[in-house]
C-alpha cells in the first residue's frame, strides 16, 4: 500500500515540474500575476491581462470593493494572490499574435468557436476544390502541356 501511495505521488510532481517536462510551455488560460506591469506584485495587473481590461480599472475596482466591504479583507486577499500565484514567465508566448489568440480565446470563447469553424470549413473548401482539379481531365491536360514546352 505504501509503495502505491508513493508512485501515485511520484507520478503527479508539482506544477513547475510538469511545465519543466512539457518543453518549459505555460498554460495560457492561467491566472498569473505580472510584476513587471503592476504596481505592488503585480496582482491587478495580472487579473487586467488575464481578462483584456486595462489595469487602472482594476486598481479602481479593487479599491471601490475595499471601500465597500473593508479594507483588510480586499488588503489579506490581495497579498495572499500575491504569494499564491505565479509570476507570468517572459517566455509564455514565442509571437504577440500568439497572446493575442489567447487573449481572444479567454475573452471570447464562442466566437473564437465559431471563427474557427468558418475557418476550417473555408480550408475544406479549398481542399477539395485542389483534390477536383488534380483528379481532373484538366489537370493532366495541362501538366503534358507544359512537359511539351520545356
Amino acid at each position: 500500500m505504501t509503495r502505491f501511495r508513493h508512485r501515485r505521488h511520484k507520478r503527479r510532481g508539482s506544477r513547475r515540474a510538469r511545465r519543466r517536462r512539457d518543453g518549459g510551455r505555460y498554460d495560457p488560460n492561467r491566472l498569473y500575476r505580472d510584476p513587471r506591469n503592476g504596481r505592488c506584485m503585480g496582482v491587478c495587473a495580472g487579473i487586467a491581462d488575464y481578462f483584456d481590461v486595462r489595469p487602472g480599472f482594476v486598481r479602481l475596482m479593487t479599491i471601490i470593493l475595499a471601500f465597500i466591504t473593508g479594507i483588510w479583507p480586499v488588503l489579506c486577499g490581495y497579498f495572499i494572490l500575491g504569494f499564491v500565484l505565479d509570476a507570468k514567465p517572459d517566455e509564455m508566448y514565442e509571437k504577440p499574435e500568439e497572446d493575442e489568440f489567447w487573449r481572444q480565446a479567454r475573452n471570447k470563447p464562442d466566437y473564437m468557436r465559431v471563427d474557427l469553424g468558418k475557418r476550417f470549413q473555408d480550408i475544406e473548401r479549398r481542399t477539395r476544390n485542389m483534390e477536383a482539379y488534380i483528379t481532373s481531365k484538366k489537370f493532366r491536360l495541362d501538366r503534358e502541356l507544359r512537359s511539351l514546352e520545356d
